[in-house]
């Protein structure tokens, strides 16, 4: 049995970071860098932006109001991407964008082997920052079997 699955994130931001030339920025990166799109936000209260991932029912929910969300800076959701190719273009697009504009936070790209009793894992990650109180790492895990000792 498969337990609950994360489908979306919400974060509440100060209403002048989701006016209307902001939500354009938004909207450009991050369907630039990640491919997402804006979703109907028509039967939601508070002229919410509804970044839409691409997997259906999985979503970035930013909602206008007051506290907004204060996060410190490593504070980020996660994302897993099928191959390290695909980190590495999502990684690339977003590097061209940073060179241009420095509110772009970039951690570089890191591998981290975990050590299992059956198999290693060898994690691929990176974070990209914009706009938003918190980052998104970018994953991409590899499991390895351990060798047979006969």
């Amino acid at each position: 049995m498969t337990g609950p699955t994360l489908n979306h994130v919400a974060m509440t931001m100060a209403p002048d970071m989701l006016d209307e030339d902001r939500r354009a920025e938004l909207l450009d990166f991050y369907g630039e860098v990640f491919g997402w799109t804006e979703g109907d936000n028509s039967g939601e209260q508070g002229n919410p932006l509804i970044l839409l991932t691409g997997v259906f029912g999985h979503f970035i929910y930013l909602l206008p109001g007051d506290p907004a969300l204060a996060a410190p800076a490593m504070d980020h959701f996660g994302m897993m991407v099928e191959t390290e190719e695909e980190l590495d273009t999502i990684l690339a697009r977003a590097e061209s964008r940073a060179k241009v504009d420095d509110r772009v936070r970039i951690i570089p790209k890191g591998t981290q082997i975990t050590r299992g009793p059956t198999h290693d894992y060898t994690l691929t990650n990176c974070y990209v920052g914009f706009g938003m109180p918190m980052m998104v790492e970018l994953q991409h895990i590899t499991r390895h079997a351990h060798a047979r000792n006969d």
